[in-house]
């Protein structure tokens, strides 16, 4: 038996916004929670991706599966990024000959998320965000680089900044007086 309906529930999401989200009719997500139709590898990891969840566990097989499920959900953002690296090297996608194409599945990525802002589509803003942060771990990867000093550096330049939030957004102060 397949935990498709349990996921959705426990995610407190409607079918409709599953359907929304994923392009995937509600009558057809219908017949995949109730076992009416068997879903097709593609649509198992695309709904996988969706909720989060690896694919296996989604299926509904067995019971060290749940205990890999429950360790996500208390997981570190470190221990997150090398499983999100594992996926990526399961899938061939990890490969420093291929960063300009990872780059640019940033960069859609940034589009989808523009697309989730303009129409206020939360499950797309989230939804894109999360995929954000995929890509880009996979791309510094793909550049040897290791994303959590970038952000730890980051933070180090900004934290001590000072300046004004002009129409939303902050300008340092040495721009102010420019």
């Amino acid at each position: 038996m397949n935990r498709l309906r349990q996921v959705r529930k426990q995610k407190e999401i409607t079918l409709k916004e599953v359907a929304e989200d994923t392009g995937i009719s509600e009558q057809v997500l219908s017949y995949y929670e109730n076992e009416k139709r068997e879903p097709k590898k593609e649509t198992w990891i695309k709904l996988a991706d969706y909720y989060c969840v690896p694919v296996a566990y989604l299926m509904g097989l067995p019971d060290g599966l749940i205990r890999y499920i429950d360790r996500l959900g208390n997981m570190t953002f470190e221990s997150l990024q090398d499983v999100i690296i594992q996926w990526g090297y399961e899938r061939n996608i990890v490969n420093a000959k291929n960063t300009h194409k990872q780059f640019m599945k940033v960069s859609e990525e940034l589009g989808e998320l523009a697309e989730g802002i303009n129409k206020d589509n939360q499950g797309q803003i989230k939804d894109s965000l999360g995929d954000i942060l995929v890509t880009l771990i996979i791309l510094s990867k793909d550049l040897d680089v290791d994303l959590l000093d970038c952000l730890k550096g980051a933070y180090g330049v900004i934290k001590d900044r000072t300046g004004k939030t002009i129409n939303g957004v902050f300008v340092k102060e040495s721009d102010l007086h420019e």
